[in-house]
């Protein structure tokens, strides 16, 4: 019977995502806490120093195996995390539902002779049971899952916002794991996405544009609202397929899950896959035309009317407003 601890698998440097990080230790924190475990992190790959100091204010312990030259290798990680969780014998084990996540987790459930569940929203505890909420048929609906199996094997979708407070010191040891000379699986080269200095998932403030803004020289409106209201602009998946957009600043279930302060969907119907990426949101507001749009069923506040109308007042609005606090 493995013990109480729980493993959570941190990414860091180049060619991988740290946008599940926050999750995962939220989440892991969380059933440690339950269980009356540790909280163990894996930080494997390259540029790993900067970033177990940071992760280590918020876990019992980081276990670093740095790769050099390789941020991901599947050969490598995979040995890694073995070894790990041969070592820890915990009862848990997240992974962020990443493409590192997505090749990991799987590989580890088989070796224990357990399933994984993956692209988890939460992951609840109760008495000696561990319940899931995952998104069926494209995120049309959540169901709640009892996991049965031990351990648990899991991969968290990544979250919007920031680390939780530092309430840990945890120790930072070298998990001594030697990559193969000759694996079979080894990366050729990173297609990295173009840097646009804008990071969605960890803004507060956030307007996103959809297909009823009408032409691409229209997304102007967007920026200027979102410049208004000290925020960043971001896009659904529409505009993505049309080329507009990187995946960068598309939200939505094929690109990013935010959690902002503020949320303002301008000509977004809401189909489930957006829903899914910003349904979390303190603050949801909703400009479109249809009255009976889906993008309304979650919003807090609702403007029926065109985007093109309504927008310009806004903008106007938000600058005047902005610039008065400001003074």
């Amino acid at each position: 019977m493995p013990g109480n601890d729980v493993i959570i698998a941190c990414e860091s440097g180049d060619g991988q995502t740290e946008s599940g990080n926050a999750r995962l230790i939220a989440t892991g924190s969380e059933l440690a806490r339950h269980w009356g475990g540790k909280l163990v992190c894996l930080l494997a790959g390259g540029a790993t120093d900067e970033k177990a100091d940071e992760i280590s204010c918020h876990v019992d312990e980081v276990r670093v195996a740095d790769f050099g030259g390789h941020p991901y290798n599947s050969t490598a990680h995979l040995r890694a995390a073995r070894a790990l969780v041969g070592e820890v014998d915990p009862r848990a084990v997240l992974f962020a539902h990443t493409f590192i996540g997505m090749d990991l987790a799987p590989r580890i459930a088989a070796g224990l002779g357990v399933i994984a569940a993956s692209n988890c929203l939460a992951l609840m505890p109760e008495d000696d049971g561990l319940y899931l909420i995952r998104p069926m048929y494209r995120g049309r609906i959540h169901a709640k899952v009892e996991m049965k199996d031990c351990p648990i094997v899991v991969t968290v979708q990544p979250g919007g916002g920031d680390l939780p407070s530092a309430t840990r010191q945890g120790s930072i040891r070298t998990l001594p794991v030697e990559p193969d000379a000759n694996p079979k699986v080894r990366p050729i080269r990173i297609l990295a996405p173009v840097k646009t200095g804008i990071d969605i998932a960890k803004a507060e403030i956030i307007v996103a544009g959809g297909r009823g803004i009408g032409e691409q020289e229209n997304f102007a409106l967007v920026e200027n609202l979102a410049g208004a209201l000290g925020g960043v602009p971001a896009c659904s998946r529409p505009l993505v397929d049309m080329g507009w957009f990187e995946t960068d600043r598309q939200v939505g279930m094929s690109g990013n899950s935010v959690k902002p302060k503020l949320y303002v969907a301008c000509g977004i119907s809401g189909a489930v896959e957006h829903l899914h990426g910003m349904r979390e949101s303190e603050t949801i507001v909703a400009i479109n035309k249809d009255p009976d749009a889906p993008i309304f069923e979650v919003a807090h506040f609702g403007i029926v009317g065109d985007v093109m109308e309504f927008m310009p007042p806004l903008i106007a609005r938000a600058k005047a407003i902005r610039g008065a606090l400001s003074g």
